[in-house]
């Protein structure tokens, strides 16, 4: 694997499976036994907006950010409230956090607590959205970026939430600047 020759030089990785095929479970697992072997912080999002996939695949990751049907085809369970779908789905990927994607409504954060885990919400932060493309990536980079460099998950949710308002109040899907964001937190 070409994995071998530079897993000691990764703090981070991501995947961002768009379920087309290209990530076979075998290889997804062997990718993450070699990450979690070598302290490799791992998130994931897997889309299924226009097909069938299952976000709870990616086992053991630092963070993963379903949309709540993400979320609810993964556990098969259409019925309970949210905070029991994102706990369930907690369980049964054993993901150290989650930021279940509400869309308009913001995203609820299911993170690691001292005795029971924590569950919390942020709103969205852009009412007036122009295009949603791009939102969920920003959200997810932007998170695990801050994750990884020792933010807190409200810390983490917040900038991962503000990078999406910023991505969506604008039109087609172009990368956040650093300057971006300290211009929206100043």
């Amino acid at each position: 694997l070409p994995a071998l020759s530079i897993i000691d030089k990764l703090d981070l990785l991501v995947f961002s499976d768009f379920n087309y095929g290209c990530l076979p479970q075998v290889m997804v697992d062997k990718i993450i036994l070699l990450a979690k072997k070598n302290n490799v912080m791992l998130a994931a999002d897997s889309q299924s907006s226009s097909q069938v996939g299952d976000i709870s695949r990616f086992h053991d990751m630092d963070l993963i950010t379903p949309t709540e049907r993400e979320a609810r085809l993964s556990i098969n369970n259409h019925e309970d409230g949210l905070v029991i779908i994102a706990d369930k789905l907690r369980q049964k990927s054993n993901c150290k956090n989650i930021l279940l994607k509400l869309g308009e409504e913001g995203l609820i954060i299911i993170g690691p607590g001292q005795k029971n885990w924590l569950t919390d919400r942020i709103g969205a932060i852009n009412h007036s959205p122009k295009d949603v493309a791009g939102a969920g990536d920003s959200l997810l980079i932007t998170s695990i970026l801050s994750l990884s460099s020792g933010a807190n998950i409200w810390e983490t949710s917040f900038l991962g939430s503000l990078s999406a308002a910023i991505q969506v109040g604008r039109v087609g899907n172009t990368p956040i600047k650093a300057k971006e964001l300290i211009l929206e937190l100043t």
